[in-house]
């Protein structure tokens, strides 16, 4: 009995270990990824079989993985649902700029722990007759996908519609090396028999992986969460400190007008993302950032109305308070939808360094914000303090003339 039970440990052991060593790529990260598994004999050899994984989330209608650097003549596996819970592989050859035909392909095999599970479609793909691979070095792959409802098919012949989405890279197959000659992506997993996390495996490149030309979904995502963390992360506490520490409204305005602009700049970037990945307004971060901008579109007016105010009166009123709290506020919103954005790409369970990064920049801004606040309370409370009192002196004047903006 302990024996059975130590050869499954090592069987388990020697799975995992395999799996571990493939090389993995997402072009489009938490949402289409690809694996690959080289046994060490066949990459030694330099013939064999190639173990793939080809995994998207079911809002796609098809995905496809070819080998070569263009479309014409090109090895393809599409994917897609069949409509009862599995998947459908169909081999295809590549075209210009045409739907791939099917050419049937006996060395392709559909693996065990294929199908769908858990929001994902997954095929693990054996193929012993990728003759054009050189299992020991670097090969050229293409990818493609298209968004849409389930294709619902087991049709290998099946019409699908024009990728909206592509991406060029190479594989080194010698760091993609696994020590048997069995299917990487079962044995070491979860019940459904995949080994990787429901967010797909890593969104960055892997060991292994150049990326020739990055799909521009991968650009308008840099695009947006750079634009996005600098305008709620850093313009927007910047301005507002600007005001503390300067208390000149005409440079508080500008600036704050600049990163109105950036922040529109970066809203249409995420809207055109959403578009293209399906996601507009159907989670959490898409619907709270376009309150959120339309939320800020109000501050201007507000500010305007208590600049005008204080004009008026040489003091603060209820608009006042509402301008500055309503900015607090929506500067706050905007930190933590950032915080979802990170989640919604993939980066808070794939990479930690980005939200430790993002949370220890915010962190210190929130700090520097704290202390201007401070700071500006201590400059008004001497400001205001009545004649005869301690600080009604030369020296008090003096330095207090000196340190007034």
């Amino acid at each position: 009995m302990r024996g059975t039970a130590l050869v499954a440990g090592l069987a388990a052991l020697q799975a995992g270990t395999a799996y571990a060593a493939a090389t993995s790529y997402c072009p489009v990260p938490g949402q289409v990824c690809f694996q690959w598994g080289v046994p060490e004999a066949a990459a030694s050899s330099g013939s064999g079989s190639v173990y793939i994984q080809i995994r998207a989330k079911t809002s796609y209608e098809w995905v496809g993985l070819g080998i070569g650097d263009h479309m014409s003549g090109a090895d393809m596996f599409v994917v897609y649902a069949d409509g009862a819970g599995n998947v459908t592989l169909s081999t295809r050859r590549g075209l210009n700029h045409a739907m791939p035909v099917y050419e049937t392909n006996a060395g392709v095999e559909l693996l065990a722990g294929s199908g769908e599970t858990d929001g994902w479609i997954i095929a693990n793909v054996k193929c012993s007759s990728c003759s054009k691979l050189m299992l020991g070095s670097s090969n050229a792959w293409l990818s493609a996908w298209k968004h849409g409802g389930s294709l619902g098919s087991r049709d290998l012949d099946a019409q699908i519609g024009y990728h909206d989405g592509h991406a060029l890279f190479s594989i080194d197959f010698s760091k993609a090396t696994i020590s048997s000659d069995r299917n990487p992506y079962v044995g070491g997993g979860d019940d459904a028999g995949n080994s990787t996390s429901g967010s797909g495996v890593g969104s960055a490149p892997g060991g292994g992986v150049v990326v020739v030309q990055a799909d521009p979904i991968q650009t308008l995502l840099n695009a947006h969460g750079i634009i996005m963390s600098v305008v709620f992360v850093l313009g927007y506490p910047i301005g507002a400190m600007m005001m503390s520490l300067l208390a000149r409204w005409a440079i508080h305005a500008g600036w704050q007008l600049v990163v109105f602009l950036a922040m529109w700049a970066g809203f249409g970037v995420g809207y055109t993302l959403a578009r293209r990945t399906d996601l507009f307004f159907r989670q959490c971060h898409s619907q709270l950032g376009i309150i959120l901008v339309c939320l800020v579109s109000l501050q201007p007016f507000l500010g305007f109305l208590h600049h005008r105010h204080y004009l008026r009166h040489k003091q603060r009123g209820i608009i006042s308070y509402l301008h500055i709290w309503y900015g607090r506020s929506l500067i706050i919103l905007g930190m933590i939808n950032g915080g979802l954005g990170l989640q919604l790409a993939g980066l808070t369970t794939d990479n930690h360094a980005f939200i430790v990064a993002y949370c220890v920049v915010v962190a210190v801004v929130a700090a520097a914000y704290v202390a201007c606040v401070l700071l500006k309370v201590w400059r008004t409370g001497r400001r205001a303090a009545p004649a005869g009192s301690p600080r009604d002196n030369k020296m008090y004047r003096a330095v207090s003339a000196a340190t007034q903006p």
